[in-house]
């Protein structure tokens, strides 16, 4: 299992936490996912190595966006 942090930008609100962590824990192999609002991190708890690409394609065409931190 692995851990990564991301930076996530585009977040305004909890909406938007909440709505990244469902998206995050939707991606094939994340086991759990936890958004911070206030720092704008995602720590992502995964059976392999995530990357940034694949949470912005979960994301879809909404504001927000993840970059490796």
């Amino acid at each position: 299992m692995t851990e990564q942090t991301f930076t996530i930008s585009g977040m305004t609100c909890e909406a938007c936490a909440k709505l990244t962590t469902k998206r995050i824990k939707n991606i094939a192999g994340v086991h759990d996912a936890s958004v911070d609002l206030a720092t704008k991190t995602a720590t992502v708890q995964a059976e392999r190595s995530i990357t940034a690409g694949e949470l912005n394609a979960a994301f879809g065409d909404s504001n927000y966006r993840a970059e490796d931190k």
